[in-house]
């Protein structure tokens, strides 16, 4: 049947010389199917002489000269020296001189134990904001780790191996990357490495192995798992970014205990065969480092976000360690802040212990900017001052009690946590909050009671011959 096709298809082209389609339309085959049968048999449709003879010699001198010319840009100069044909005639004729794509072969790479793992990123736009999924798998047992974060720059990345080598309890003797600015800054004349990333290679001791460019069939191990995530990606729905590497872990796990396509063993199992080398005994910070200037408000921005400093500061040069959590803010190597980390834009982080001195020389402006300082600390501590307001207490005296607690070095998350139990007990009392951070002290009317005329209660004591009758 198949010869049968393929003489029809060979006399359609050659004698009736129709096209590929068109054949593949009269024989109800696809048409691939019929440029194989023309392939097979070396046949070439012939482009018609008369219409593209005159222009012969024209076209075989460009292609002496530019053999890369594409049919199209042939058919464009001919266009100029009056050619009326189409693109299919100029097309035919030029297939003798168009470069070839050579079809490309691989080796399959068969990797030893504990030989090399395979790093990429990937991004994916998610409802609530892009991510970036660190991607790293064990060429010889397939095993995975990968996690989602809301951005790919050093200190994410550094952390992701961190993660990585902590699961799997050792390092492999090299590892394998694309073209990353994280890793290499540029190829030619010669490649040159990220000077942080480097150090944080001697400090794990393993070897850098950079893909050639527009091989990415080196790291095949790596794009083959990234198409898995993403199948999962689309196959489920996330609130956040929390949310999607906690579902994401659960996948990841049954993964790594399942049998692998190729190999046909679990991952799992295969980890206790890789020999990897053991982490050094002093961990690795994953930070980067940027230099950064003080605003004359006390501020300093990353990401368009502004994070406060000790108003003692303004107007200096200071050094930003920037970590997947959180920031530190150094001047003369001292570290004068320190903030939790956040990722959305134009939003404003503010310690009111940085204000302290700056409200001694504005005492007309001190209590009120005290006030609007805790109040838009935290949402626990606002509705503690509105509950406070309800109850009659005068929120600006409250604020500024809430205010001495940091000054005496009580730690910002602290107070929020101590407020918090107080709104759970719906007490609104400082001295109740005071309580709990300071448990040891003892304060005038520890007790809070709803009714305060409670405490106010008066009772006449009885002789104790009274009790004697008792007995």
């Amino acid at each position: 049947m198949d010869d049968m096709l393929q003489s029809q298809a060979r006399h359609m082209c050659e004698v009736e010389g129709l096209s590929l389609t068109q054949i593949a339309k009269a024989l109800g085959i696809s048409r691939k199917k019929v440029t194989r049968m023309i392939r097979q048999d070396n046949l070439r449709r012939k482009a018609p002489e008369g219409i593209i003879k005159p222009y012969e010699r024209l076209i075989q001198e460009w292609y002496r000269e530019r053999p890369f010319l594409l049919a199209i840009q042939v058919l464009e100069r001919l266009r100029q020296y009056g050619y009326k044909g189409g693109y299919t005639a100029v097309k035919l004729y030029t297939q003798q001189f168009r470069l070839k794509k050579k079809k490309e072969a691989f080796h399959e790479l068969e990797l030893l134990s504990g030989e090399e793992a395979q790093v990429d990123w990937m991004q994916w736009r998610m409802p609530f904001g892009i991510v970036y999924g660190f991607v790293y798998i064990l060429a010889y047992s397939r095993y995975l780790y990968a996690k989602f974060y809301p951005r790919n720059s050093m200190e994410f990345f550094l952390d992701g191996h961190i993660n990585a080598f902590n699961e799997v309890k050792g390092v492999v003797k090299r590892h394998r990357y694309d073209n990353l600015k994280s890793v290499i800054l540029k190829r030619k004349p010669e490649t040159v490495y990220n000077a942080r990333f480097l150090d944080f290679a001697r400090h794990y001791g393993f070897a850098i192995l950079p893909c050639t460019p527009g091989r990415a069939n080196e790291k095949g191990r790596v794009e083959r798992v990234i198409r898995d995530i993403e199948s999962f990606i689309r196959a489920m729905d996330f609130t956040d970014i929390t949310d999607l590497n906690r579902k994401f872990a659960l996948w990841r796990q049954g993964r790594n205990n399942r049998q692998h396509r190729t190999t046909e063993k679990v991952p799992a199992i295969m980890l206790t065969e890789e020999k990897l080398r053991p982490l050094p005994q002093i961990p690795y910070k994953p930070y980067r480092h940027e230099p950064a200037l003080i605003s004359k408000t006390g501020f300093i921005t990353l990401d368009t976000n502004r994070y406060s400093v000790p108003s003692d500061y303004c107007g200096r040069a200071c050094d930003l360690f920037i970590y997947p959590e959180h920031i530190e803010v150094l001047v003369d190597k001292i570290k004068i802040a320190q903030h939790k980390r956040v990722f959305g834009r134009k939003q404003k982080t503010e310690h009111p212990g940085h204000r302290q001195k700056l409200l001694q020389r504005t005492p007309n402006f001190k209590y009120q900017r005290i006030y609007q300082l805790i109040k838009g600390m935290h949402k626990e501590l606002d509705l503690f001052l509105k509950c406070a307001e309800q109850e009659g207490q005068d929120i600006v005296v409250v604020s500024y009690e809430l205010f001495k607690l940091l000054l005496k070095k009580t730690a910002k998350e602290t107070l929020i946590s101590a407020v918090k139990e107080a709104n759970s007990m719906k007490i609104s009392k400082v001295t109740y909050v005071r309580s709990l951070l300071e448990p040891g002290e003892r304060h005038d009317n520890p007790v809070q009671p709803q009714d305060a005329g409670l405490l106010d209660i008066d009772y006449e004591g009885r002789d104790l011959g009274d009790y004697d009758t008792l007995i």
